[in-house]
């Protein structure tokens, strides 16, 4: 993630920011320093992400751009479609013909911003490239071990996945854009990459949560304009919790980058199924309220997640819109709970060079000595789900 300026939030407190001054304090100790900044977690002023088309055999030629534009006229013909989607395909038009361009310094003055018209809308560019799965590159992203994983490959039909060896060639396609107008930059590449897949029969890879699908899954999951299925955009994966020790486990996102977010992690969890079931819940429903939280206001400006991030089972439930999830609802509970984020250190298995933030109780609670993280994420669940 990029951030160009000073992080700015209008959710951001006064306490907020004497916190954030007083972490760049020079005077302020150095250790003491780092360790505040873990606290302020800010979202991207810009992003970007890629799919990877696997190409069939034989078809490695790299399309140019004025292709890529006539397989979108091909698909959606002037005319044939309505007002609003006639504008959507425009834009889209407008996406692939857009040059990426070097990255934008952050102004220091708001004003001269706005009035010189430098953040100039919420598309910023488009690549085109084609490797070869023999490659470097292609070796570390589509190894064989993602590939023939059962769990990755999942939506895949028995044709396709024996389709796998064959296919050594990947189209890949990226997009730069602003997080405006609900990740507009995301849906057109989302609508672009199902255009080209029809085209050329390919697979489709995704290179942060690591799937591989087939046109029809990858259609069916398209992030809606509503930013209501958050839950077909990120995967929760669980890992062992080194943090805690034997007998607990955590739950880490892959796929918040394209929300111009830090992915998440909630630790110190039992390792029975109803309780991991419920930390899913859980941080889908976190990872729902970030994306609203990381929309741009019209500067662009790169904003602070809020110290303290309140999340509802109407966030959950919004996660999973389009699919037919039951999420457990307790009605005389609160429904509601407020969590905190910190900064963690990068892993061999995150995301490469993307922040991933611990889910923690508010400051409140988790600064003190004798705060108990597990005990907490327990109560915090139930609160939100109810009791198991």
């Amino acid at each position: 993630m990029s951030a160009c300026t000073r992080p700015r939030s209008q959710e951001t407190t006064d306490d907020d920011a004497q916190a954030l001054d007083r972490a760049h304090e020079p005077e302020a100790d150095g250790e003491a320093r780092r360790a505040e900044l873990l606290h302020r977690v800010v979202f991207a002023d810009r992003t970007s992400h890629s799919y990877l088309l696997l190409l069939p055999p034989g078809a490695t030629k790299q399309p140019s751009r004025e292709e890529l534009r006539n397989m979108v006229r091909e698909t959606f013909p002037l005319g044939a479609t309505d007002p609003e989607q006639r504008e959507e395909v425009d834009r889209l038009l407008d996406l692939i013909a857009t040059e990426p361009d070097k990255p934008l310094a952050g102004p220091t003055d708001l004003d001269a911003a706005i009035r010189t018209g430098e953040r100039r809308g919420d598309l910023l560019g488009f690549h085109i490239d084609v490797l070869e799965r023999a490659g470097e590159h292609t070796t570390q992203a589509l190894s064989n071990e993602v590939l023939e994983h059962p769990v990755l490959t999942r939506t895949l039909t028995s044709a396709e996945r024996s389709s796998l060896p064959s296919r050594k060639s990947a189209l890949i396609l990226r997009a730069d854009y602003r997080n405006q107008h609900a990740f507009r930059g995301l849906r057109l590449l989302q609508a672009l990459v199902r255009v080209v897949a029809n085209h050329d029969n390919a697979l489709i890879h995704d290179p942060d949560t690591r799937e591989t699908m087939g046109v029809v899954a990858f259609a069916a999951r398209r992030l809606q304009a509503s930013l209501g299925n958050v839950a077909d955009q990120v995967v929760v994966v669980p890992f062992a919790d080194r943090r805690h020790g034997e007998g607990f486990m955590r739950l880490s996102t892959r796929g918040m980058r394209r929300f111009g977010s830090p992915d998440l992690e909630l630790d110190g969890l039992p390792t029975d199924p109803e309780t991991l079931q419920q930390a899913t819940h859980l941080v889908y429903g976190i990872a729902t309220k970030l994306v609203s939280l990381a929309e741009l206001d019209r500067t662009g400006l790169a904003t602070l997640v809020p110290e303290t991030v309140s999340v509802h089972w109407q966030d959950i439930a919004r996660a999973y819109s389009g699919r037919a999830e039951t999420v457990p609802r307790c009605k005389t509970c609160p429904e509601e709970t407020s969590v905190h984020l910190v900064e963690r250190p990068s892993e061999p298995h995150d995301p490469h060079g993307h922040v991933v933030a611990r889910i923690v109780a508010p400051r409140s609670q988790s600064d003190r000595p004798d705060y108990d993280h597990s005990a907490w994420a327990g109560v915090a669940m139930a609160q939100v789900l109810g009791p198991k």
